[in-house]
């Protein structure tokens, strides 16, 4: 059986939406690839159903459990030049070789990974979709410059606006940086996000953001927002939730 190193890489990219995860679970199943992750914090989940493109020549349901796997995998990964190589698969470990090079990655017990345990995040009412287009793109990747100093970022409707920010909305005294997106009839909303996480769910997409759309939940006698980034065919879909402002 052989393993495609870069494909590996990046599907726990996928997984841990860019190491926001401490954990994954990899479930490798009629040429397919499954997951369903939660952060620690509850506020980050990524669903993935994608074509296996990692283990090859092998039909064999096979599940991979991996804690840290920043710490734990990607850097025995990293060592390997060949994007191609074997790999043998036992109940407790893979053994990943080639010529004199192994690399010896145990699992952990599945207790220990934080799944989701649902392949959706249930029926939810969107009162946005957009493309993910040069437009918004453009406007994140200025939003990026700045968004680590207030480490928020916020998504408001005003006066039929809606718009991308980072500030603090917590001190009416901070700077901040704003874009509007599109036009829109809603009543006016903030909706505030962890700047890390969205940076790093941007960071699993924006080699191909043209492939999805954002869409946007709010549930306003909750005062408390979601955002969905779904692949265009549905295979992969990233959630965040709210926090404060």
């Amino acid at each position: 059986m052989n393993i495609n190193i870069d494909n590996f890489k990046s599907i726990i990219k996928k997984a841990t939406l860019n190491n926001t995860m401490t954990s994954v679970q990899l479930v490798f199943k009629d040429g397919r690839i499954e997951t369903s992750m939660i952060n620690d914090g509850r506020i980050a989940i990524a669903i993935l159903d994608v074509d296996n493109d990692v283990l090859l020549g092998t039909n064999e349901e096979i599940e991979f459990n991996f804690s840290e796997p920043s710490l734990n995998v990607l850097p025995y990964l990293n060592i390997f030049d060949e994007e191609e190589v074997d790999v043998n698969v036992s109940n407790s470990k893979i053994v990943i070789k080639n010529g004199r090079q192994k690399s010896n990655l145990h699992f952990c017990e599945p207790m220990i990974v934080s799944t989701f345990g649902s392949r959706s995040a249930g029926e939810t009412e969107y009162f946005l979709t957009l493309d993910i287009d040069d437009n918004f793109m453009e406007s994140f990747n200025k939003i990026k410059k700045i968004g680590n100093r207030f480490k928020k970022l916020y998504f408001n409707v005003s006066d039929g606006m809606f718009s991308i920010e980072t500030t603090d909305k917590t001190n009416s005294y901070s700077n901040g940086l704003k874009f509007d997106l599109t036009s829109i009839e809603k009543n006016d909303l903030t909706i505030c996000f962890d700047f890390k996480n969205f940076s790093n769910l941007m960071a699993v997409i924006s080699d191909r953001a043209e492939d999805f759309k954002i869409m946007f939940a709010y549930v306003e006698d909750q005062e408390a927002g979601m955002l969905n980034v779904s692949s265009n065919d549905g295979s992969e879909k990233y959630y965040l939730m709210s926090g404060d402002m």
